[in-house]
């Protein structure tokens, strides 16, 4: 498929995901509301929550330094491909021009 194919598809899923009649209010009655105790959700969640947004920027920094390593090792062996590639052209076009030249000076 190409992407207008595709852009149709996505546009009509969403419009068809719009235009349901389900509802959350309809499923209310078949769902369980659960309660927290206060007291145990403040003790052991809070706590947790608190070293997980310390721990953000460490984590973010980590991820950002293992993806930009990750780029210039992809980079390195994207150009030794592209130099293995173009080398045959570019010593075709030399031998070219360097035998006009040979034909030139006789």
């Amino acid at each position: 498929m190409d992407t207008k194919h595709i852009i149709i598809v996505l546009v009509l899923l969403i419009i068809s995901i719009g235009l349901t009649s389900a509802r959350a209010d309809v499923i209310k009655d078949g769902i369980a509301e659960v309660k927290y105790d206060y007291k145990a959700f403040k003790e052991e969640t809070v706590p947790t929550v608190v070293a997980d947004v310390k721990a953000l920027p460490d984590k973010g920094k980590k991820f950002w330094n293992k993806e930009v390593e990750k780029t210039k090792e992809f980079q390195k062996q994207g150009w030794a491909d592209a130099k293995k590639q173009t080398a045959p052209i570019v010593n075709g076009i030399k031998k070219f021009f360097t035998g006009l030249n040979k034909k030139a000076d006789q």
